[in-house]
């Protein structure tokens, strides 16, 4: 029996405490074995290290990106120019750091209008059913006839070049293979018996969606997420290279990759370093995903 006013202790069947004491569990579970997979370690440092450089690219740059210097074009790297510069004699090392900047900010534009929009449609094509279903799915067939990447060079070209267009163009080809992930998810768990239970209790659509079948799917879309934030990056990068993309005095790693073709054999500087940059962005991204799909994915990880 308890004194006044003490705090009667909880014992260890308390479903709180479970829950708590699961989640607990669940996280340091996670951690140990991200530790353990070097893909995702890999990739997390390599999406750690350009994430902080785009955040502070300013501060990085050694110069200024916009800044002409005539004594400089084409030149190799030096201890001025640690990379060398372009034909008007801008920076190459700062040019390349504000474009991991917009690679950046282009790709987490895509992801959250496609993540958003992609999930909504997959999750009402996938619980509704009927015409629904067959209205949505129809529409993603039609994308899919195409091309990711012809589609969007097409609608960048319908449009006219810039961020915006880029971003739009690249969100419109992403979204209907988050929506199609999203509908299977939905249809394989939407039978499930706290489902039946929720419909039962009178819960409203809405709520069984928000909060009883998106939780249960976030990480296989999670997953989609990581693995194609390097096709985003990439996709990017050959809009800029067409010169239907970002556009100048904005620097791209796409459209500084174009720009240095004219003098490739003499001074590879400008796409080297470049290419050298959105090479191991897309490759950091990717061993994040492979090992974000090995650590959620329980087939793959109960192996």
């Amino acid at each position: 029996m308890t004194a006044i006013g003490q705090e009667r202790p909880r014992g260890r069947g308390h479903l709180g405490d479970l829950l708590a004491w699961l989640r607990r569990g669940a996280k340091s579970d996670f951690w140990l074995r991200f530790r353990r997979n070097r893909n995702a370690v890999s990739g997390a440092i390599i999406v750690a290290l350009v994430t902080l450089t785009a955040v502070f690219a300013p501060a990085l740059a050694p110069r200024d990106f916009e800044s002409i210097n005539m004594l400089a074009v084409w030149s190799p790297p030096t201890g001025d120019n640690l990379l060398g510069g372009d034909a008007l004699g801008r920076d190459i090392l700062s040019r390349v750091i504000v474009g991991a900047r917009v690679s950046l900010l282009v790709a987490i534009s895509v992801l959250a209008i496609t993540l958003t929009f992609g999930t909504a449609m997959g999750m009402i094509a996938g619980y509704f059913g009927g015409w629904t279903d067959t209205l949505i799915m129809r529409v993603v067939d039609i994308i899919f006839a195409f091309p990711e990447l012809i589609l969007a060079i097409l609608v960048a070209a319908v449009m006219g070049p810039g961020k915006l267009t880029v971003i739009i163009a690249l969100s419109l080809v992403w979204w209907p293979g988050i929506a199609r992930l999203t509908r299977s998810l939905v249809l394989s768990w939407k039978s499930e018996l706290f489902v039946d239970a929720a419909i039962a209790s009178g819960t409203r659509p809405h709520r069984i969606l928000i909060r009883h079948l998106l939780p249960n799917i976030v990480a296989p879309i999670i997953v989609r997420a990581s693995i194609g934030v390097g096709f985003i990056i990439m996709a990017e990068a050959t809009l800029s290279f067409l010169g239907i993309g970002v556009q100048e005095p904005e620097p791209t790693w796409g459209g500084m990759i174009r720009d240095g073709l004219v003098s490739l054999r003499t001074e590879p500087y400008l796409s080297l370093f470049s290419s050298l940059a959105l090479g191991i962005t897309i490759i950091g991204f990717n061993l994040l995903g492979d090992g974000m799909r090995d650590l959620l994915d329980p087939r793959i990880r109960d192996r």
